[in-house]
């Protein structure tokens, strides 16, 4: 089927301009990849549909682009369902569908402590207990699908590539429902095998049914494989009539015109900073990383933060290595927090004379040219004050840890009685989600991760450094942020660039009472830390900075299809 009349079948959103969408639709620009963000913005526009038809077309757009990502939800099938009943759009086949895994879903409410147990279960990753856990739970055609809706992210997340497949193959299909487990095979191919094999479970995909998310797989699979041409063709085609998608339009504006890659790196353009406390082994496995890199002239920082394992028998081979006139070596004989860590390698003045600090976690994967990339994408923002990148797990399928961090426009609010306060509410928009392409772009933000960042020196002078009373860490690259941000110095996001993140955050990490009561104390900090007139003046530019950035990257990517020839496209 040529991919021309694919495309004729999905809704389309006339009269839009992305100029008008942020005073319409208050943080449209921040992105729409997380299941909650789209439910909430498909009951706004159902609410508004009757009386604008700009909302009505961009519920139907976005409901069946929300069930088609997440089709196992319930309440995406409810949603889209809603949006049909009130304005028919769909195929035969795709109501069908819908109709018939609601109808399953809704067969069984999973109890919670069980939800909770498997998990537990998922995270502590032991292959048999999970596989005695789907035999139980999948085998009964009546109830497995909500169980299957449960463990299939969590699965997918696993590393275990074979552990999704036995799930699909557990559950007992009805013939009715077939599509649907070649679109979740897919998905699972999708993330599992390399670019040229799973292109072949994509391209079983049923279009009527699954039409622009099967597409967008298939020119992401393209463009990994290397074969741009085609890749782009076919995103630029998809985008044509998903051009109200944000995410999507600013992937195709950064494939139009990618960020530079510095050249080689002076001395005085960069130092690299790392601090660790007794993970010494991850240590050596990220030095090795970064010795693998173009650094150029740059000269390594390392802090000792107070280690008692083998950090200095570490951090000595690596001087070794290195030379120790590019590796130097800071030993405390306590460990003073990140915060404090940070700013002891940053008063260093052999870091005080460079232009840029990149920090590292002492646990990460790099790509060779992961230096220059982040120098280049600083090249075209002169008033940057940090640039960050996507962060992933380390393992295959990189599930997203973070991308970039941005205000939701909305004033702070007071706390109702006995809560406590939520005044900076900062959007996180691809955590815990798998990695599917579209956070692959480019823009300037509020905050960035701080497992991989350039710090833009004159942003410390004019801002500040890392805060103490965030010791040991939590929120501390955020509050950094946030100041570098009221000083006019906005972070960068280099999505195309991903480092990969042996642990979790700690924020992620924090299970026990002692932990979350920490986080929680740090946050309170960060809450009462600004006043209401420095966060509505921090939501508003950070808002207009986004709108400016996507009615941009909006024009690059009508440029870019005007440039290419989609006639010949097909499935």
């Amino acid at each position: 089927m040529p991919y021309s009349d694919l495309f004729r079948t999905l809704p389309r959103v006339p009269n839009f301009r992305p100029s008008d969408m942020e005073a319409r639709v208050p943080g449209w620009c921040l992105g729409l990849e997380q299941p909650d963000r789209q439910k909430g913005l498909l009951h706004a526009f159902s609410n508004a549909a009757a009386s604008e038809p700009l909302f009505a077309s961009l519920g139907q757009a976005l409901a069946l682009w929300a069930w088609t990502s997440h089709p196992l939800e319930r309440d995406m099938c409810v949603l889209l369902a809603h949006y049909h009943q009130q304005f028919p759009f769909l195929s035969r086949e795709s109501e069908r569908i819908v109709v018939e895994s609601f109808a399953r879903l809704n067969s069984l409410t999973v109890p919670e402590e069980t939800a909770a147990a498997w998990q537990e279960l998922a995270a502590e990753g032991d292959r048999s207990l999970i596989l005695r856990f789907l035999a139980a739970k999948l085998a009964n055609s009546d109830t497995g699908m909500p169980w299957l809706a449960l463990v299939w992210r969590d699965l997918l997340l696993t590393g275990k590539p074979e552990l999704g497949r036995v799930a699909l193959d557990t559950f007992s299909w009805p013939e009715s429902l077939l599509p649907l487990k070649i679109r979740l095979e897919a998905e699972w191919a999708f993330h599992y095998l390399p670019p040229e094999e799973a292109i072949d479970f994509v391209r079983k995909i049923d279009p009527a049914i699954w039409n622009g998310w099967r597409a967008y797989l298939e020119a992401e699979l393209l463009l990994r494989a290397g074969e741009r041409e085609q890749g782009a063709s076919l995103l630029v085609a998809l985008w044509q009539c998903m051009h109200w998608h944000p995410n999507l339009t600013l992937k195709l504006a950064e494939l139009a015109e990618p960020a530079p890659v510095a050249g080689p790196i002076r001395r005085e353009q960069a130092a690299i900073l790392v601090y660790s406390w007794n993970k010494a082994d991850l240590l050596a496995d990220t030095l090795e990383s970064l010795a693998q890199g173009d650094l150029g002239e740059a000269r390594i920082f390392a802090l000792d933060n107070g280690s008692d394992d083998h950090t200095p028998t570490v951090l000595a081979t690596a001087r070794d290595r290195f030379g120790a006139d590019r590796f130097h070596v800071e030993t405390l004989p306590i460990n003073v927090g990140a915060p404090a860590a940070r700013n002891w390698l940053l008063s260093l003045p052999q870091v005080r004379e460079c232009q840029w600090a990149a920090f590292l976690d002492d646990d990460v994967v790099l790509p060779e040219d992961w230096l220059r990339r982040l120098l280049g994408a600083a090249s075209l923002h002169a008033s940057a004050g940090a640039v960050g990148c996507r962060i992933t797990s380390a393992r295959t399928p990189y599930g997203l840890q973070s991308g970039d961090y941005n205000l939701f426009p909305t004033p702070p609010q007071e706390p109702a009685p006995g809560e406590l306060p939520n005044r900076v509410q900062v959007h996180d928009n691809c955590a815990g989600g798998l990695d599917n392409g579209l956070f692959t772009y480019a823009r300037p933000c509020l905050s960035v991760s701080g497992c991989c960042h350039l710090v833009n020196m004159e942003a410390v002078r004019r801002a500040g450094a890392f805060d103490l009373r965030y010791t040991p860490s939590q929120f501390d690259d955020l509050d950094r942020d946030i100041r570098s941000n009221l000083a006019s110095m906005p972070s960068v996001y280099a999505g195309g660039l991903a480092v990969r993140h042996v642990q979790h955050s700690s924020l992620a990490k924090a299970r026990t009472v002692k932990q979350i009561g920490h986080v929680m104390g740090n946050k309170f900090k960060l809450d009462t830390r600004y006043s209401d007139e420095e966060l509505v003046r921090l939501a508003r530019e950070n808002s207009s900075m986004l709108a400016a950035h996507l009615d941009r990257s909006h024009g690059l990517a009508q440029e870019f299809a005007r440039s290419l020839d989609n006639a010949d496209i097909r499935s």
